[in-house]
């Protein structure tokens, strides 16, 4: 089904005549936000890394990779897009966020251990301790999920992370 979705979207863009994509990508530039000033809402779907996840019903999904560029003559410039930050309240948040595995020969308990390591090095952050790590299956992939509680500017921070690779991706 999501390749599916992917073709249909390639195929109407290539049914729409040359002049009315320059004026629409012009009208585009003129009126509609870019990605990193909305808000989104439900199913979300990154086709350039090929997952999706459904943002819960109440909540608001944000743009979470570097912000875009707006100018005149280009419109919207933006960045790849990485995935969504979703606040749940003042001080806790989903983020849904995914990139290309820097070191290909790292397995998914080094890039925990990696992560776990960044915490204990980070300046500010004391007391970091696993509060269980597990193997479990993210769709058809094998994935670690793993909790850290760490004490940062004087409150207690628990991180939850979850990391799957696939193909490169990470």
């Amino acid at each position: 089904m999501f390749k599916t979705g992917l073709s249909i979207l390639l195929t109407v863009a290539a049914f729409v005549p040359p002049g009315n994509e320059q004026t629409r990508r012009g009208r585009r530039a003129a009126t509609e936000k870019c990605p990193d000033e909305r808000s989104y809402t439900g199913k979300y779907r990154n086709f350039a890394y090929g997952f999706s996840i459904v943002i819960p019903a109440g909540l608001k999904g944000y743009w979470n990779s570097a912000r875009c560029v707006h100018d005149e003559k280009h419109g919207c410039v933006c960045m790849g897009d990485h995935g969504r930050f979703i606040p749940l309240s003042e001080d806790a948040n989903i983020e849904a966020y995914v990139g290309y595995q820097m070191e290909p020969d790292l397995s998914l308990i080094d890039l925990e251990n990696a992560d776990i390591q960044y915490l204990k090095n980070h300046e500010g952050i004391e007391q970091v301790r696993v509060a269980g790590s597990r193997w479990f299956r993210l769709g058809r992939l094998h994935a670690r999920r793993f909790v850290v509680r760490f004490v940062e500017k004087k409150r207690e921070v628990v991180r939850e992370h979850i990391i799957a690779l696939h193909g490169g991706v990470e």
